[in-house]
C-alpha cells in the first residue's frame, strides 16, 4: 500500500496551516482476490487564541465471494470517519478548553452510524523540537443507530471521552507517534489506538509502519469487538 502524506508539523508558527493527506491502494490475487482503498486528510492550524484539527478518512474493501455458485466482487468493508476538535487557549497557551465532535459510518459494524460530542480540558504537557505530549478529557454525549433483526434502534447517553498523543523524534529522519482515545459509559467503551514509526528515506520520501486498533464492546454478538489494521506505506511530505 502506497501513501501520499503531509507530515505533522509540531513546530508551526501561529496562523501557519498544516495539512496531512494520505492515499493507499492494495490489490491481492491468487488464493484471495480483494482490493482495498483508503484515503485520509488531516488539517490543523494554530491561531493566536484558537487551534483546530479536522480529520476525514475513508476505507473501502472489495473481495470476491461465491453467491449461488458464482464468483462476484462484493464490498466486504466500508467505513467513513469525520472528526473535529476546536481548542480555546487560556492565559497559558498550552492549557485549553476544547470542543470535540465525531461521526462514523461503518457498514459492517452493526451500526448505521455512531456520533459523539464532547467538551472539556486539554493540555500540552511539553512541546519541543524532539517530542510532544498532549491529552484531553471531558464529558460528552453519544448517539448511535443500531441494526437489529432488520430494524433500526437508536441508543444515546452520556459518556466520558479521554485522548492522548505522544510524538518522539529519534533523529532528524525517524519519528514515533502514539495516539489513544476512549469513549465510555456505564455499559460500553470504544477505544482507538494508532501506533506508527516514520523513517525518512531520501528527500521528501519516507517509509511508515503503522498499527491501528479499534475496540468497541457495543457491537453485535456476531461481530468481533477488535479490529486491527497493519500497514507498511511509502510517505511523501509536500511541506
Amino acid at each position: 500500500m502506497h501513501s501520499l502524506y503531509l507530515a505533522d508539523r509540531p513546530d508551526l508558527d501561529d496562523d501557519e496551516l498544516s495539512m496531512i493527506g494520505e492515499f493507499g491502494f492494495l490489490v491481492a490475487s491468487g488464493n484471495t482476490n480483494a482490493s482495498t482503498t483508503t484515503a485520509k486528510i488531516n488539517t490543523s492550524q494554530e491561531l493566536t487564541s484558537w487551534s483546530y484539527q479536522i480529520i476525514g478518512s475513508a476505507l473501502y474493501k472489495q473481495s470476491q465471494q461465491e453467491i449461488e455458485g458464482e464468483e462476484e466482487d462484493l464490498a466486504s468493508a466500508q467505513r467513513l470517519f469525520l472528526s473535529g476538535q476546536f481548542d480555546h487557549k487560556l492565559t497559558e497557551p498550552d492549557d485549553r478548553l476544547f470542543i470535540y465532535c465525531e461521526y462514523e459510518n461503518n457498514r459492517f459494524s452493526g451500526f448505521r452510524y455512531q456520533a459523539a460530542l464532547a467538551a472539556g480540558w486539554t493540555s500540552r504537557l511539553w512541546h519541543d523540537k524532539q517530542s510532544e505530549f498532549k491529552y484531553s478529557v471531558g464529558p460528552g454525549y453519544a448517539i448511535s443507530e443500531v441494526e437489529k433483526h432488520n430494524t433500526e434502534e437508536d441508543t444515546k447517553g452520556l459518556i466520558v471521552r479521554a485522548a492522548m498523543e505522544f510524538k518522539q523524534k529519534f533523529s532528524s529522519n525517524a519519528t514515533f507517534r502514539q495516539f489513544i482515545s476512549t469513549e465510555a459509559d456505564q455499559e460500553y467503551y470504544k477505544t482507538k489506538s494508532e501506533t506508527s514509526l516514520s523513517t525518512k528515506l531520501t528527500g521528501a520520501l519516507a517509509m511508515k509502519l503503522s498499527l491501528i486498533m479499534n475496540h468497541d464492546t457495543s457491537v453485535g454478538p456476531d461481530i468481533e469487538e477488535l479490529d486491527t489494521e497493519a500497514a507498511v506505506t511509502l510517505v511523501y511530505q509536500f511541506f
